[in-house]
């Protein structure tokens, strides 16, 4: 049996300035069938606009803030979930004075090759981690 609190975990920091730890995936486990990461967007932040060659959704547990998939954008809360099919161009933004916090779910598990940046940046992580 494996138990991770989420605050007690190592974060790092993507190029976009969200906080996230990946509690069950590839890196952490090489559990490769899907992954759970955890994120944390602060106050005026937003990330940058991303498709994956994988399902992902998203669980908000607080805050505020906006989802925008393929041009539509639709206002997100405590307790939504919000799925993102592969290929879809998505990104999400805080509203408000306190930082959205939500959990990622990639089926199958997230992987930085799967990932492509709408401004042509290559994706990856601006803090490199050691896993334990």
């Amino acid at each position: 049996m494996k138990i991770k609190n989420i605050r007690k975990m190592e974060y790092f920091t993507a190029t976009d300035g969200t906080k996230i730890t990946e509690t069950f995936g590839i890196p952490s486990e090489s559990i490769k069938e899907a992954s759970v990461a955890f994120a944390i967007l602060s106050p005026g932040m937003q990330t940058d606009e991303h498709h994956h060659n994988f399902l992902e959704w998203y669980i908000i547990t607080s805050g505020s803030g906006v989802i925008t998939i393929n041009g539509e954008s639709k206002n997100v809360a405590e307790g939504d979930n919000i799925l993102i099919s592969k290929g879809d161009w998505h990104t999400i933004r805080t509203t408000g004075n306190k930082d959205l916090e939500f959990y990622c779910f990639c089926v199958p598990a997230f992987t930085l090759t799967g990932t492509k940046m709408k401004n042509g940046t290559v994706a990856k992580e601006s803090v490199e981690r050691e896993w334990k």
